[in-house]
């Protein structure tokens, strides 16, 4: 389960920080303005992925490769978001440096990679309900200045952390349908994260993960596109509209299936992973979820 809570956010943060289309929506957790005082060398900053809870990135419109991310976990209780906050420290190996930082939350780390060329630093917070994760990715080695300033967002990103209604919206995916979901994890509990805008994310204790993303077609993004990128097996998903496809046996990465359509000037995709490859009936459960997704969005 730690391996996947630190893989899901990674994969969350590369496929906002991969597309260009700037947000629909503002943050509604953390404005740009302030983004622009902790790093004045790099704004201004513009929203790439907004919304009102759960996930929001910003980017230099000085410094393309710059980039600031801002994830929020809000848990059912205390004890979960303890779970979390200790889960992602474990699940970091050998080839992260770890520090702890003081004056975040209850308590909070920093890592980076030892070997690595993307000057990618993270700080994880623990308060109460809600766990944070605060990414800095510039053009430059992050300093001591800048993490103080990564400190300073974090504090002002956990302020929702009682908040009853932050954590009702950030359990709340407007692409999910309740039943399809149960049906997906054989009924057994699982818990709903909203990322932002565009991302949403279901997972159970047994690290049964299924993931939505919603791109917005343009700059020259297109499913064929989209497609064109994975090395797995496909079928065609006609149910889904023209091009619609469903993949599965990849030769890479994790043992999983996906689906992938268009829908309403948007490129949505679901991918289902739960350690080994999906049947055929979890595949089917798959596909009945992004029926349901796909009739949310044309309905949007």
């Amino acid at each position: 389960m730690r391996h996947f809570s630190l893989r899901s956010l990674f994969a969350l943060i590369l496929v906002a920080a991969t597309t260009t289309a700037y947000a629909a929506e503002d943050c509604g957790f953390l404005p740009a303005s302030r983004v622009d005082e902790a790093f004045a060398e790099f704004a201004p900053w513009h929203t790439r992925v907004g919304g009102t809870v759960g996930h929001c990135v910003f980017l230099s419109s000085k410094h393309a490769s710059s980039m600031v991310s801002f994830i929020q976990q809000f848990k059912s209780s205390k004890a979960d978001a303890n779970g979390v906050y200790e889960a992602m420290r474990q699940g970091l190996d050998d080839g992260y440096t770890i520090k702890e930082v003081k004056g975040l939350g209850e308590r909070a780390f920093s890592y980076e990679p030892k070997d690595d060329d993307s000057h990618m630093t993270a700080i994880v917070a623990q308060k109460d309900h809600l766990v944070i994760t605060v990414t800095l990715s510039l053009q430059r080695a992050a300093t001591a200045a800048d993490l103080r300033a990564a400190v300073e967002l974090g504090q002002f990103t956990l302020r929702g952390a009682n908040d009853e209604d932050l954590r009702r919206k950030a359990s709340t995916c407007p692409w999910f349908d309740d039943s399809g979901l149960k049906k997906l994890f054989g009924g057994k509990a699982y818990e709903v994260q909203v990322h932002g805008e565009n991302s949403c994310m279901a997972a159970d204790k047994q690290a049964r993960v299924l993931l939505l993303s919603a791109l917005e077609a343009r700059d020259g993004l297109t499913l064929d596109i989209m497609l064109r990128t994975k090395h797995c097996q496909t079928r065609d998903l006609p149910e889904l509209g023209k091009g619609a496809k469903l993949s599965f046996a990849c030769k890479s990465g994790n043992p999983r299936a996906e689906t992938d359509f268009a829908v309403n000037g948007f490129i949505i995709n679901l991918t289902w992973s739960a350690g080994a490859e999906p049947g055929e009936a979890e595949k089917a459960a798959l596909v009945e979820l992004a029926k349901s997704a796909r009739t949310l969005q044309a309905a949007r």
